[in-house]
């Protein structure tokens, strides 16, 4: 005797076919493996690509911040300014990322043992306005950001999402009614495809001379963000991670990439960007050492007007190594 399932009236067949496959879909956003295996499609992905290199290979230095860090600091220059061999440090930059996204790596690697003397000892933050503003455009938060901290912090709607990620995710799913997306998406499905720039453990994490994948919408979004004070709800995230990391004895740095065309606010020394200026003393009140970079990087050591090509790049690593040198990171 065979069970039969008896559909509802008025409900046929396509309705729990929709269901299954909403379910799939939802199911398989919840899977790292197949998040995984679309790093070349989306932002999420190559972020995972480069979170289990650090977590198979954990580095003595490890660099964190959004695409200005992602393609602004080179690994092995660092590693070589403080003469250490490559795998000594890695770039966790991750393109749009702000403070939740960070301090959740960070209590993922702490939930590892992966934090301290014998681990990653060391944490360079590179930190710019857009770090400290409520953007999720690239949906990161439902998949990195601490569940916990979300609740305690009242922060119920991000929570929800990182359980229902088919809801907060639903904006960048639409990206595959591009052609190009869609295209990749396929390719991804049929061979393993590593996303542009390569793989994590190609260049430590560092994403060399990116220029064409730079997304200009998001570009246009951190340069706003710089015309704005950092909002107090992604600020409370910065402290929590310096709090998580300096508990487990690692050393904390701020590095601030450079500019084109305007200094970064945290060295904007007008009254526009007091509450800048604010969050800077604190930080070196908290025992966090910001590195100073030199000025007058010319125009042609940039992709745009906020983020490095690769000549520059390499000008800022190596000063952001000498530094870390200069304090004693061994």
């Amino acid at each position: 005797m065979f069970f039969r399932l008896k559909i509802p009236p008025g409900l046929d067949k396509s309705f729990w076919v929709a269901v299954l496959v909403i379910l799939s879909v939802e199911l398989a956003l919840h899977s790292e493996p197949i998040i995984y295996r679309y790093r070349s499609v989306f932002a999420v992905g190559r972020a995972l690509d480069k979170l289990h290199y650090v977590e198979k290979n954990p580095p003595h230095l490890l660099f964190i911040g959004n695409s200005r860090t992602d393609n602004g600091i080179d690994p092995r220059t660092i590693s070589h300014a403080i003469g250490r061999p490559d795998a000594y440090s890695f770039n966790l930059g991750m393109p749009g990322a702000n403070m939740l996204s960070y301090h959740g790596i960070v209590e993922r690697l702490n939930m590892q043992g992966l934090l301290g003397a014998q681990g990653i000892h060391t944490v360079i933050i590179g930190l710019d306005e857009s770090a400290l503003q409520e953007d999720n455009s690239l949906g990161y938060v439902g998949f990195m950001a601490h569940r916990a901290t979300l609740w305690e912090l009242n922060r119920y709607q991000d929570w929800l999402g990182s359980y229902l990620r088919l809801w907060s995710y639903s904006e960048n799913l639409r990206q595959l009614r591009e052609p190009d997306k869609t295209l990749r998406f396929l390719e991804a499905s049929i061979r393993s495809l590593d996303p542009v720039g390569g793989a994590a453990a190609t260049h430590l994490g560092y994403r060399a001379g990116f220029g064409a994948a730079q997304n200009e919408a998001q570009v246009v979004r951190q340069e706003n963000a710089a015309q704005q004070p950092p909002s107090p709800g992604v600020e409370t995230f910065l402290w929590r991670t310096i709090e998580l990391l300096q508990s487990q004895g690692v050393r904390v740095f701020v590095a601030i990439p450079p500019l084109r065309d305007r200094s970064s606010a945290f060295l904007d020394t007008s009254p526009a960007a007091v509450s800048y200026q604010a969050l800077l003393a604190r930080l070196q009140k908290q025992g966090v050492t910001v590195l100073s970079t030199s000025a007058g990087y010319e125009p042609s050591e940039f992709i745009n007007a906020g983020h490095l090509n690769d000549r520059g790049a390499q000008r800022f690593s190596a000063e952001i190594g000498q530094q870390l040198a200069m304090q004693g990171i061994q």
